[in-house]
C-alpha cells in the first residue's frame, strides 16, 4: 500500500509538470507572437532547468545588458570605487586674495556631477568652497576645464532616432546635469502647434537654437530630438499630449564641459570671486604637466554601489556607458575587453555574447538567455558583499525602478526581482523569482522583431511570470 501512495504521489507530481511545461509553452504559442523571436531559459537557484527556448542564440539584450556591464564593474572595482574630480593652481595668491594663476578642473569621468539622482553631492558648491577656504577672491588667470582624460565618440550603431534624446547622453571627464537639457513646452488644442517656453540649462556663450515642428496630440509623449548631438542646432518633431502647461522633452547637451565651465564660472561669480566669462578655456588635449602645479582638492563621487542601485533601478545608460571608461582606464574597447576576459575566466560560454555598447542601446549587442541566467545563478549563489549590492540594484514588481507599476496587486508584487530592457520591437525581462513554493527562480524572457504592441507583450510576460509563480 505504501509502495502504491508513492507512486501515485510521483505519477502525480510528473502529471503536474507536465501541465506547468504545457502552459508555458502554450503562451508563447500565441498569434501576436507570429514572425517574431522569443528566447527563454528559467533554471531554479541550484541550475536544475526548468524551461527553455532559442536559449543559447544571441538576441538583442536591450537594457537588461546593463547588468553584466554593473556586475563586471562591482567585481573589478569594487563596491567603494569613487571617481574623482582634482582641482589645481598654478601662480600664487596674494596678500589681498588675487590668484596670480590658472585653476584647472582636471576631470576623471565623475558621472554624477549636478546629477538629478544625487542631490546630497554638488561639485560646484564644493568648488566654492575649496576657492574660498584657500583664501581667492580673485582669479586673474584662466579656468581650465581639462577634459582629455579619455576623448569619447558617439557609438555609430546607435540609430539617428535614438543620439540626441535624453537617454544617448554619452559621458566624458567632465559631465554635468545626467548631460541633459530641458525643453519646456505650452501645448494647445488638439492638432495645434505646441510653444516652446524655455530651454534649461541654457549655454551663455552658444546658446541652444530650437526648430520645433510639435504638435498638441495623444496621450503620450512622442516627441524626438535630431541633428548632430555636438551641435547647437537642433530640430524636434513629434507631438505631447494637449493642454499642458510646462512640459518638457530631455535631450542630450552638446557639449558638456562648457555647460560645467558656464555653470561655475556663473556660481563663482555669484559668490563674489572674480573672473569674466571669457576667463575659461575647455581642453582637450593631454598636454597640461601636473607635476609643475599644486593639488588644492580632490572631489569624490558617491560610491559605486550607489551609482550601480540607480544605473539599474532606472535604467541609465548615462551611468552604464561610464562603467566601461572606468573598467578600461579610460579606454572603451579595453573596457569590452575586460569584460570579455572576466566572462571567459568564470568560464561563461562568451560565444554567445557580443558586446557593442555597455547600456544595451546598440542593436548589434547580443547575449543568450543561458548566459544571462548563467550570470545571475552565480550572483545569487555567491553571497557576499558585491552580490548584496547588486541584487538590491533590480526592480522590485509593483514597488520599484522599472517595475514599479508592473504586477502591482498581483502574485508577481515583491516576488518578482527584474531588469527589463526596451527598444523598439525588443523587450527583455531577467531577474529572479520567489516562487509559491518558496523556491527562486531564475530567468531570462527576450522578445525580438515583434509586430504587436509592447502592452501585449507585456500581458504575455505578465502571465509568464505567474504561472512560474504558481507552478514551480
Amino acid at each position: 500500500m505504501k509502495k502504491k501512495y508513492i507512486l501515485m504521489t510521483v505519477y502525480l507530481f510528473v502529471f503536474q509538470l507536465f501541465i506547468a511545461q504545457s502552459d508555458l509553452i502554450n503562451i508563447f504559442q500565441n498569434d501576436a507572437l507570429k514572425g517574431s523571436i522569443t528566447g527563454i531559459y528559467v533554471s531554479y537557484e541550484d541550475g536544475k532547468k526548468i524551461f527553455e527556448t532559442n536559449a543559447h542564440i544571441q538576441m538583442s539584450p536591450a537594457s537588461i545588458f546593463k547588468l553584466l556591464t554593473s556586475w563586471v564593474m562591482i567585481e573589478t572595482k569594487g563596491t567603494n570605487y569613487k571617481w574623482t574630480t582634482d582641482v589645481y593652481m598654478s601662480g600664487k595668491i596674494t596678500a589681498d586674495g588675487v590668484l596670480d594663476g590658472n585653476l584647472y578642473i582636471k576631470g576623471m569621468g565623475d558621472p554624477s556631477i549636478k546629477s538629478k539622482f544625487f542631490s546630497s553631492t554638488d561639485l560646484l558648491s564644493d568648488l566654492v568652497n575649496t576657492i574660498k577656504n584657500n583664501g581667492i577672491k580673485k582669479i586673474k588667470g584662466n579656468l581650465i576645464i581639462d577634459n582629455a582624460y579619455y576623448t569619447p565618440k558617439i557609438n555609430g550603431s546607435w540609430i539617428w532616432e535614438d543620439i540626441n534624446n535624453y537617454y544617448a547622453a554619452i559621458p566624458y571627464p567632465i559631465n554635468i546635469y545626467d548631460n541633459k537639457f530641458h525643453i519646456y513646452f505650452n501645448s494647445n488644442q488638439e492638432g495645434d502647434k505646441a510653444d516652446i517656453t524655455n530651454i534649461s540649462p541654457q549655454y551663455i556663450s552658444n546658446p541652444i537654437h530650437i526648430e520645433s515642428q510639435i504638435v498638441s496630440k495623444g496621450t503620450t509623449d512622442e516627441a524626438y530630438v535630431y541633428g548632430d548631438p555636438l551641435g547647437f542646432n537642433k530640430r524636434i518633431l513629434g507631438s505631447i499630449p494637449p493642454n499642458q502647461k510646462e512640459y518638457s522633452i530631455e535631450a542630450v547637451l552638446p557639449n558638456s564641459a562648457l555647460m560645467f565651465a558656464e555653470q561655475l564660472i556663473q556660481k563663482l561669480n555669484n559668490n563674489q570671486i572674480n573672473i569674466s566669462n571669457t576667463g575659461f578655456i575647455v581642453s582637450t588635449q593631454d598636454t597640461i604637466n601636473y607635476l609643475n602645479l599644486k593639488l588644492i582638492n580632490t572631489h569624490y563621487s558617491p560610491p559605486l554601489d550607489k551609482i550601480i542601485q540607480q544605473t539599474n533601478l532606472h535604467s541609465i545608460n548615462l551611468f552604464a556607458e561610464s562603467f566601461l571608461y572606468a573598467l578600461g582606464d579610460g579606454n572603451y574597447e579595453l573596457g569590452k575587453k575586460k569584460i570579455t576576459s572576466y566572462l571567459s575566466k568564470n568560464k561563461f560560454p562568451v560565444d554567445e555574447i557580443f558586446i557593442d555598447d555597455a547600456c544595451g542601446l546598440s542593436r548589434l549587442n547580443g547575449i543568450s538567455p543561458y548566459l544571462m541566467c548563467s550570470l545571475l545563478q552565480t550572483i545569487l549563489l555567491k553571497k557576499d558583499k558585491n552580490s548584496e549590492v547588486f541584487l538590491n540594484s533590480i526592480p522590485v514588481a509593483g514597488s520599484s525602478g522599472t517595475l514599479k507599476n508592473f504586477g502591482k496587486n498581483s502574485l508577481l508584487e515583491n516576488n518578482l526581482h527584474a531588469k527589463t530592457g526596451y527598444m523598439k520591437r525588443v523587450r527583455s525581462y531577467t531577474g529572479y523569482l520567489t516562487a509559491a513554493s518558496g523556491k527562486k527562480i531564475i530567468f531570462c524572457l527576450i522578445f525580438n522583431n515583434f509586430n504587436c504592441s509592447t502592452e501585449k507583450i507585456k500581458q504575455i510576460s505578465k502571465t509568464f511570470f505567474e504561472t512560474l509563480y504558481q507552478h514551480y
